[in-house]
């Protein structure tokens, strides 16, 4: 009906998230800096998603049972 959509010129890398000239996807070679940050950029929702979950547990009766527990347990070694 329409035909197809132009394609970008530019495409992220997958690995680091660089914008690539498509031509040159093949040959792009990351940068070890940019590729950490990008995926510690990746991982900062699910490392928040943690720190909620185990907030969450810790609160809850088995999560206070664990701590008291483990307290306990370091206090007899």
């Amino acid at each position: 009906m329409f035909g197809s959509l132009p394609q970008p010129a530019r495409i992220p890398c997958p690995d680091c998230g660089a914008s690539v000239p498509r031509e040159e996807q093949g040959e792009h070679a990351c940068d070890p800096a940019e590729r950490d940050r990008f995926q510690r950029f990746q991982l900062q929702l699910e490392v928040e998603r943690f720190d909620d979950e185990l907030t969450s547990w810790l609160s809850s009766p088995g999560g206070r049972f664990a701590m008291f527990y483990a307290e306990w347990q370091r206090r007899a070694a």
